[in-house]
Parts: C-alpha cells; structure tokens; sequence
C-alpha cells in the first residue's frame, strides 16, 4: 500500500500541523513527517525540538513516524520509498507556493505525485509565523499549537524568538 511523505520546518508544529498530519494519516498505510530544511527562512527552533515536539504531537497515530530531513524532498521520499507528498493549502498564497514547488519537484522525480489538502477553516490563520509573533509578545499561544509545544515554551521568556 502507498506511503506519502509530509515535509515542513515546522517551526513549530501548529494545530493546523496536526490536523494535516490526522488527516493524511487516514490516506495512507505509513506518513512519513519531515522537519524540512528551508533555505528561505531562518529557523527559530533546533531542528531536534521541533521533531521532538512532532513525536510527541503524533504519538496517537501509529502509522506516522517522524524524522529530520537531509536533503531535497525528493530525497525524502525516495529514502523511504514513498511516491506522496502532502501538503497543506489555507489560501491562494499557498497555491501559488505549492504549484511552484509541485512543478519543481515532479522535474526532479517524476514518480512524485504532490498531494494537496485544504485547511479546516479555524486553522486559516494557525501558521508557524504567527505563533513566532504571539510569543515574542507574551501571548497565549495555547489556540494555536498542541500541548506538548504550549508545555515546554509556557512560562519561558522566549529569548529564541527575540
């Protein structure tokens, strides 16, 4: 049965995350999850927290492992055999982002099949980005991120993100 691969920085982990991850894990018989390097953006949190956070968020789905990447995502997706690759759309950004990438990946591989899901509604405005914002002011990130992330940055000062 298929295997799809899901690839982000994660930077953290949100509920929109999670849902993606839920959700994906009903489509397939294994989910690989990713901490993806970006070369466009500069990660606040190690790479090893955020699959930290990510083992924990998915430890109610036993057909998900999860995993830093190495590497392009086509790399990914061949070192565990998979020919999926979820991603998650909130609006005509994303599109744009997600057929780019789509496109560039497929020339890469052409075995590759790009998957794309759409966002619940209450996890339109649920991004890494924001999350980074609410914190560096001392907000309540709790709508916004699993427990496991709300549990280990609640109470610090965030000195990572300032």
């Amino acid at each position: 049965m298929p295997t799809a691969i899901f690839c982000g920085a994660f930077d953290p982990v949100t509920k929109g995350h999670i849902d993606l991850i839920e959700r994906a894990s009903t489509l397939f018989d294994h989910l690989y999850v990713f901490v993806a390097p970006n070369s466009e953006k500069h990660q606040v949190f190690s790479a090893e927290r955020r699959l930290a956070w990510l083992k924990q968020a998915c430890m109610a789905y036993p057909n998900v492992s999860c995993r830093i990447q190495k590497g392009l995502t086509v790399d990914a997706a061949r070192s565990v055999h998979a020919k999926y690759l979820i991603r998650g759309m909130r609006n005509s950004q994303d599109f744009e982002y997600e057929l780019n990438m789509a496109t560039m990946n497929r020339s890469i591989d052409d075995h590759l099949e790009t998957i794309c899901l759409f966002t619940k509604p209450e996890h339109m405005f649920c991004s890494s980005s924001n999350v980074r914002e609410l914190l560096r002011y001392h907000l309540d990130i709790s709508a916004f991120v699993p427990d496991c992330v709300r549990r280990d940055l609640e109470g610090g000062t965030h000195e990572d993100i300032e």
